[in-house]
């Protein structure tokens, strides 16, 4: 069984009240979602709070999801609407993370440039210039994946990416 077969039934499992099926699910995400999470939210606290409100809601509402192929979109379009209207709610901005955060999302990916390059060339992008960023590149999402959490088409998620990509580059260079 390929992991496509097994989401599909752990996403039936779940829709069926399976609370186990539902938490693999999570847990296939779970560090891909707090890193979204941390940065939108800025600190440690809020993106805890975001992803479980999100993760909350997405069990709730497991039963209108109905193609399962684009579960990873829309639990993550959840998120970013969770995150977004709890910075409405504080009517903030995410804030600049501490260079520990960013290097927490980064994972134990190699990059030529430290955390602070990093974290100063993304916050120069426009939002969700850097989300897609990071979407793309650190959670490999592609860009129809993209396009459903943004409501977008494809297309201009792809050009949104190729923009901000090049202003990165520069950025850096």
């Amino acid at each position: 069984m390929d992991i496509t077969d097994n989401n599909t039934l752990l996403i039936e499992r779940s829709k069926q009240g399976d609370t186990c099926a539902f938490s693999q699910l999570y847990s296939l995400y779970a560090t891909d979602m707090f890193r979204f999470a941390m940065y939108m939210m800025g600190t440690r606290e809020d993106a805890e709070d975001a992803v479980q409100e999100a993760v909350f809601s997405a069990w709730r509402n497991i039963h209108t999801l109905k193609d399962t192929s684009l579960f990873k979109a829309w639990i993550f379009k959840i998120l970013s609407n969770r995150c977004k209207t709890d910075l409405m709610k504080k009517n903030k901005l995410p804030d600049i993370l501490p260079v520990e955060d960013y290097e927490f999302m980064l994972g134990d990916e190699d990059f030529s440039f430290d955390s602070a390059e990093l974290k100063e060339a993304l916050s120069s992008l426009t939002p969700p210039d850097g989300q897609i960023i990071l979407l793309s590149v650190i959670g490999g999402f592609k860009s129809d994946e993209l396009a459903e959490i943004y409501s977008m088409p494809a297309a201009t998620i792809r050009s949104r990416q190729k923009r901000a990509l090049e202003k990165l580059k520069a950025i850096l260079s």
